[in-house]
């Protein structure tokens, strides 16, 4: 393969956003690579789509392909879409709200070009913060090594992840019974055994948006789903609240927000579920404030 990658960079316009044409001219501000890329532009008419020629003018190329999907079709369907027709050797899934750093493609073929055992390269980045959003401050947002067990339970990985065709052609590509597709799609990834490689430096900006209430109100439901997705890379515990989750079972509750609970966090949730379905949390707390009663006292 040498030197040279053709990449193929694929949207959703399923995933409308005012920040669409920033996203574009981060692609056309490349500092090199730009002849070597491809845009697929996944669609199904629920957003008016700007023709072929003015996507092409944003980003400073003529390889821009619109793909018709179904008008029915999910976002997951869509991006699954542009990828079959993808003829780069590596992959790149883009948010409209994600921007590239300019020397993005640049530290993308050095990656796999030097390492050639690495097949997806997730970078540090900058988030923005929304305007009158004082709950959440913009900022640079260092991300760790990779780890199966951090991987189980949150999804570090942040935006504009890069990964190897050959990568895409393991897994199922993205699935559409969980709201976190590109959680899934990494787990889908790990399990296959691919080999992550972290850039220690912000080679992309993502706008941080307020959660919907939908989103919030059904978190445990799409968490639980990617763990019934992919059973073999969860511990057996996660696997089964995961299943009680989805039954309705009382003690297995959402646990936080965008993050799977691991096998201790699942034994603590049964354990404590049953203390108060025998009423010893009652005995608990009454032994607690005697025993307070009596130091005071003493």
């Amino acid at each position: 393969m040498g030197n040279r990658h053709n990449v193929s960079i694929l949207v959703s316009d399923l995933e409308n956003h005012p920040s669409l044409p920033r996203m574009l001219q981060s692609i056309a501000r490349q500092s090199t690579g730009l002849d070597s890329v491809e845009i697929l532009v996944g669609g199904n008419g629920a957003h008016p789509l700007p023709s072929r020629s003015a996507w092409a003018a944003i980003t400073n190329t003529d390889a821009v392909t619109i793909v018709p999907v179904e008008p029915e079709c999910s976002v997951s369907d869509a991006l699954n879409a542009t990828a079959d027709q993808a003829r780069g050797d590596l992959l790149l899934f883009m948010r409209p709200d994600y921007r590239l750093d300019q020397k993005y493609l640049t530290t993308a073929f050095s990656v796999f070009t030097d390492c050639p055992e690495a097949e997806i390269m997730y970078a540090d980045y900058i988030r923005l913060a929304p305007e009158r959003n004082s709950s959440t401050r913009p900022g640079l947002v260092q991300l760790p090594d990779f780890d199966d067990s951090l991987l189980q339970t949150v999804n570090f990985l942040g935006p504009a992840v890069m990964m190897r065709r050959e990568v895409w052609d393991r897994v199922a590509g993205f699935r559409s019974n969980t709201i976190y597709r590109n959680w899934d799609l990494w787990v889908q990834a790990a399990t296959a055994g691919s080999v992550f490689y972290h850039v220690n430096y912000p080679l992309a900006t993502c706008e941080h948006a307020k959660t919907p209430f939908r989103e919030r109100a059904e978190d445990g439901r799409w968490k639980a789903m990617i763990v019934i997705n992919n059973q073999s890379y969860f511990h057996m515990h996660t696997v089964r609240w995961a299943l009680s989750y989805l039954r309705g079972d009382r003690w297995a509750q959402a646990f936080n927000f965008m993050t799977i609970p691991d096998s201790i966090e699942v034994t603590r949730m049964m354990h404590e579920f049953n203390m108060k379905t025998m009423g010893t949390d009652v005995l608990v707390q009454e032994a607690i404030r005697q025993f307070d009663t009596y130091s005071f006292r003493a």
